[in-house]
């Protein structure tokens, strides 16, 4: 007896996705480079490009927000203006759209925009692990002012610069909505990976501050100041903050933690051996050293082996040289006692 499921239209939509998600080979050298560098690395410095998009319902305040945030993020984000129905981080299945533009975009996480009755103005964040969902939190957002109500106090604050982030408040230590929060949001907003950077390549500061909140759970005032660096009479210059938007406050609301296993494995860092000196790696002889030796002595009296050849030059020459001592002790005139009894004679 054969029994047969019936197929539900998030199955279909799923099966379709993966159908689309098939990996393609690339046919040209363009397409190659652009596979090389979208290929996962041992050590990721590049930011993270940030999705932003709309649920199936949204609001002029969610609009104006998620245009400011793209706006901070610069060329790291990535903005879909059309409504998407589908996506429901939170939902069995409503993660299948959400999984499919990030792989499309080469996003590592996302912002998401809806508005519900019971969840008014909700901004959901949330990061990606191999373009599959690996965590998300629901930020309800309320008193928001856009960047333009300030003026041009952030004029000059470069758009995609790498901000400082402070987070004020023992809330996100403690509560589990919140630390997700600052993980996200430090994750989203750190920008490019580097070693060092300059003083004056930081002109602006993201501020987070926990504040308590009897009987519900903490406010946080989300606020983007723009750094001013004036003179001081010191080798430091003297900092003044320009609040630069955008400005808002937010209430965590539902929260998605990663798989144990899941996130064991996105935690995980590679090994990366240390550079030795006077190694090298050859594809054809693999490891190969140089090493360094004093200069020896004493080498010229060594024993070394003589092959077969090198015996019969020595005994052709020892023959050589006995020929020629016969011929010369032949052709030289007498010497000795009877030439001096001549020479006495003549006298």
């Amino acid at each position: 007896i054969l029994t047969f499921r019936p197929r539900t239209a998030a199955m279909a939509d799923s099966a379709a996705m993966e159908s689309k998600m098939e990996i393609k080979r690339a046919s040209t050298t363009a397409g190659k480079r652009a596979l090389l560098a979208r290929a996962p690395k041992k050590v990721e410095k590049a930011g993270k490009t940030t999705l932003c998009l709309h649920g199936q319902n949204s609001s002029e305040v969610l609009k104006r927000l998620l245009a400011d945030l793209a706006r901070t993020k610069g060329q790291e984000a990535h903005k879909m203006t059309r409504k998407n129905p589908g996506v429901r981080p939170f939902e069995g299945g409503g993660e299948t759209s959400l999984e499919f533009f990030a792989k499309k975009a080469d996003a590592g996480a996302f912002l998401l925009g809806t508005h519900q009755k019971k969840r008014p103005n909700c901004l959901t964040a949330g990061r990606f692990f191999e373009y599959h969902l690996f965590d998300c939190v629901e930020m309800l957002v309320r008193n928001y002012k856009s960047m333009q109500s300030f003026g041009g106090e952030g004029k000059h604050a470069v758009a995609g610069s790498k901000p400082c982030l402070c987070f004020q408040g023992e809330d996100f230590e403690t509560h589990d909505g919140l630390r997700l929060v600052k993980n996200v949001l430090s994750d989203i907003f750190r920008g490019r990976v580097v070693d060092r950077i300059n003083l004056k390549g930081i002109d602006r500061a993201i501020v987070c501050t926990a504040l308590a909140n009897p009987g519900g759970p903490p406010i946080v005032m989300f606020r983007q100041y723009a750094i001013k660096y004036k003179k001081s009479g010191t080798r430091l210059p003297l900092i003044e903050l320009a609040e630069m938007g955008p400005s808002f406050d937010f209430t965590c609301g539902r929260h998605r933690e990663a798989p144990p296993d899941v996130k064991r494995e996105a935690y995980q860092r590679a090994r990366v051996a240390k550079k030795q000196k006077n190694v090298s790696h050859d594809m054809l002889e693999g490891k190969v050293g140089r090493l360094y030796v004093e200069k020896q002595t004493g080498l010229e009296a060594l024993g070394a082996a003589k092959m077969k050849g090198m015996k019969r030059e020595k005994r052709d020459a020892a023959a050589e040289r006995s020929a020629a001592k016969q011929e010369a002790s032949t052709a030289a005139p007498v010497s000795g006692a009877g030439a001096s009894k001549r020479s006495k004679k003549a006298t």
